[in-house]
Order: C-alpha cells, then structure tokens, then sequence
C-alpha cells in the first residue's frame, strides 16, 4: 500500500471520528447559533463537481459539512438540513475524489490517486490554508482552489 493511499485514510478516518465525537456531544438543549452558509467550489477556475466541504469552528462548536454539487455549489449542515455552520471562525476542509466503485478491484485505475484536487485542501484545515468567518444572517463562502 503506497503511502499516499495510507495517508488519506488516515486524514479521511480521522475527519469521520472528529465528526462523530463532536456529534455525541451536543444535545437539542445545548445547540449553538448557526447562520446560513452557501456558496461554490471551483478548481482552476472551473466548478468542482463533487465532493464535500467541512467547517470545523476555531472555538467550541460542531462542524458543519455539506455535499458539492455538480454545478460546484454547496450549502452547510450543522444540526439540520441546511442550517448552515456555527457563528464565527473555521477552519475549511474540502475532500473529492473520482468515483471507482464500479471499477474492478484489480484495475489499475482504481488503484490511482483517487483525489481530483491536490492533497492538502483534504488533509487538515491547517494543511488547507482555507478559513472563513460565519457571521448572522446568510454567508455566502465561495472558494477557488489551486495547485
């Protein structure tokens, strides 16, 4: 197993146990204030067709993720379908890789770099170099990735 594989694994793995310990720490009671977040993911200059963002507050809070679309769009969900992200500071994750689930485990395509931008942007929101700030209202967060 290369070690790039490896490592996304671990990034991916370790972005999913984040997401579930924060999960099982806040209650209906305890929920902070979100505001709405949309906006677009492109690539060079074109729109990202699938993938996922995550916010990940600076401070206390729950992340909030949503699904890229194929138009690069996307909207945040914290505790409920579009609700958008926690007021304040984040760090930002974007995570997209080619579908191969209807490849043969032994093609050599399926055992490629699966990931469609380059690795740091999935890595950490450190490694990313991508913030943004939630304010009240609606926030829309566009991002242009590149090399």
């Amino acid at each position: 197993m290369n070690a790039i594989f490896s490592l996304k694994q671990y990034s991916l793995a370790t972005l999913c146990l984040l997401l579930l310990a924060q999960a099982g720490c806040s209650g209906g009671s305890d929920q902070l204030e979100t505001a709405e977040v949309h906006g677009k993911v492109t690539y060079k200059g074109e729109p990202l067709e699938m993938g996922t963002v995550t916010f990940i507050p600076v401070g206390p809070g729950k992340s909030a993720t949503g699904e890229i679309q194929e138009d690069g769009t996307y909207t945040l969900t914290t505790y409920s379908k579009g609700d958008g992200a926690t007021i304040g500071k984040h760090g930002v994750m974007v995570i997209s890789e080619r579908d191969t689930s209807n490849l043969p485990a032994e093609s050599a395509e399926a055992n490629v770099d699966l990931s469609l931008i380059p690795e740091k942007y999935s890595m950490s929101p450190k490694t990313s170099g991508l913030t943004a700030e939630v304010k009240e209202g609606g926030n829309e967060i566009n991002f242009d990735l590149e090399e």
